[in-house]
């Protein structure tokens, strides 16, 4: 009897979506704009040695996946700002963890905090600080804790990053 050879297909799709919330509507008030996003497929090529092995744990997004503008925070006073950052799932498996970090300082105003990884949760948690106005601030996104044990899905979460005028 010939011996039966199981494969098993992978296909993980990671999509991850920045969001931005502004902190208040009023004029005057700082504001946040961002742009871009990451997805990450995930297949059999991902395998650390072939069939019957297991997936790679972790993966990156490039250094300047998402991008932050500040506004709206220089005047006579550069007015102090911080970022938060939280994620809100719609379909995400518990063992993949989503971590963001600060690779830039951007230009103009001033920046600091955030340069190391940081995993995010469904809860509002301090990103970064600065002061004034400050663009091209760049973000990158790293996921891990992905596994064979982690069922074939298209898992999605969204990032929502938010300003508060500290001052």
């Amino acid at each position: 009897m010939k011996g039966i050879r199981l494969k098993r297909k992978f296909a993980i799709l990671i999509l991850l979506f920045g969001f931005i919330f502004l902190a208040d509507q009023e004029a005057g008030s700082i504001d946040i704009a961002l742009t871009g996003s990451w997805s990450k497929t995930i297949n059999a090529f991902d395998l650390i040695s072939g069939a019957g092995s297991d997936l790679t744990d972790s993966y990156e997004s490039a250094p300047n996946a998402v991008s932050i503008t500040i506004s709206g925070a220089a005047g006579v006073f550069l007015n102090a700002w911080r970022i938060n950052v939280k994620k809100v799932d719609t379909n995400w498996h518990g063992d993949l963890i989503l971590w963001v970090r600060r690779t830039s300082d951007g230009t103009g105003g001033a920046v600091s905090g955030g340069d190391g990884y940081q995993p995010l949760t469904g809860t509002d948690s301090p990103f970064f600080n600065g002061s004034g106005d400050v663009s091209g601030i760049k973000v990158q996104l790293k996921l891990s804790g992905v596994s064979v044990q982690v069922p074939p899905d298209t898992y999605t979460t969204t990032v929502y990053y938010t300003v508060v005028d500290t001052d």
